[in-house]
């Protein structure tokens, strides 16, 4: 029997193997009902390109009636032509009969990026149009979401005659190419689609001929009263066995404790108006990989704050974000005041073999925090006058592990 770093080893060997597209792409049938395009730079000349069969002076006057593509850094938008060269037009110019959600394609984005295919309700939100025309390109860059709901990105390329243009997207040290110019030149008339989370580095190559035409929509979560969750896809066996291997051997946490999982893709959440709760909801590839497998060996699974002072002090990890208001309540440092004033039971120290304290929660972390979603919050320090500090912190997933004895008939391979 292999020993229990050796089961260890094996699991997280596995899981650094596995990998979802943090992107889908496609494509979707045009018709005369669907493919109609509304702009106007001046309200008494309105036109009109119907994109089943667009003429090159169409979208020659299209890219002239554009500005110059502006991009988002640090909250603000900037012109810079020699890290982004496009045209741009805001959604207040145009309208179009296109409609993502007429077409089915909320269903489909849903079931490909997310792994828990719930019915919580996702719109998409028209965004801007731009013209990529020859010499034309953007940099990598990842997407500013718009709020803490907004999860991604819908690119609709209308079909142009193009060249070059292509969607190179990026994460974790991998590389994808969508050649959307030869998705388009496809007949009868197609547009094509890519979706992708809001923190996938993304550029668009140098179109190279033509004109390369987009419309970009944000994507939501929305609220729902009740959520119905439909079956998931199949968890990945090779994990779950390698995960149940971890869980019977009883030298493995023998008093119980947890597993502990940092995030590989950024979440929209607020500490001052997120419930941690919902980030479960926002899983993507796999983070939500981590939670199915734990689930499928009866482990419960939760997203935590994890905030630590100075190194002497340790770590604790929170169910909920906490407010800090003013530096009082850290006259013992961050972790005592947590455990102290947090509503009792939400927060919990994590164990540290220099520190020994039993009631401590032993955590084996067998993905490491990450740097996607770590986070400052902001409170009012008092000393010989009142000035603004910060304190820090990381959202994780835990598992709970019960003690040897309880879980031996619950983790049989």
């Amino acid at each position: 029997m292999a020993s229990g770093n050796e089961n260890i080893s094996e699991f997280m060997a596995k899981f650094s193997e596995y990998n979802d597209l943090p992107y889908c792409s496609g494509v979707v049938s045009l018709s005369e009902a669907n493919a109609s395009l509304f702009y106007t730079t001046d309200l008494s000349n309105a036109k009109v390109i119907n994109f089943t069969e667009p003429t090159q002076e169409q979208i020659s006057a299209l890219a002239q009636a554009c500005q110059p593509a502006t991009f988002g850094v640090n909250q603000q938008d900037v012109l810079d032509e020699s890290y982004r060269k496009a045209g741009k037009m805001d959604a207040e110019n145009f309208a179009t009969q296109f409609s993502p959600n007429d077409l089915g394609m909320i269903a489909i984005i849903k079931g490909h990026l997310f792994r828990e295919r719930s019915e919580q309700p996702m719109r998409a939100e028209l965004y801007k149009l731009n013209v990529y025309g020859p010499g034309a390109f953007f940099k990598s860059h990842v997407d500013t979401p718009r709020s803490d709901t907004m999860f991604g990105s819908l690119v609709i390329i209308l079909p142009t005659v193009h060249e070059g243009g292509n969607l190179i997207f990026r994460h974790d040290d991998n590389e994808w190419n969508f050649e959307s110019a030869k998705a388009v030149s496809m007949s009868p008339p197609q547009a094509a689609f890519a979706a992708f989370f809001s923190d996938v580095e993304h550029k668009v190559l140098p179109v190279t001929a033509g004109y390369r035409v987009t419309l970009t929509y944000n994507l939501y979560f929305e609220k729902a009263t009740e959520i119905i969750v439909c079956p998931a896809p199949n968890v990945d066996e090779s994990l779950r066995v390698s995960l149940s291997r971890v869980l019977k051997d009883p030298a493995f946490l023998p008093d119980g404790g947890a597993l502990g999982f940092g995030l590989s893709y950024k979440y929209p959440f607020d500490p001052q108006s997120t419930s941690l709760s919902d980030v479960l909801g926002w899983l993507k590839g796999p983070d939500a990989a981590i939670k199915q497998v734990c689930e499928a060996v009866s482990l419960k699974v939760a997203a935590k704050a994890i905030y630590g002072g100075q190194e002497e002090e340790g770590t604790v990890l929170l169910d909920q974000f906490y407010n800090f208001t003013y530096s009082g309540e850290m006259e013992e440092g961050i972790v005592d005041c947590l455990l102290f004033h947090s509503k009792k039971g939400t927060a919990q120290k994590i164990y540290d073999p220099e520190d020994y304290n039993p009631s401590d929660l032993h955590v084996v972390w067998l993905k490491p925090l990450g740097r996607v979603n770590k986070f400052k919050e902001s409170y009012i320090a008092y000393g010989n006058q009142a000035s603004l500090d910060y304190t820090y912190g990381d959202v994780c997933l835990i598992a709970t592990v019960p003690p040897a004895n309880e879980r031996a008939s619950s983790s049989a391979e």
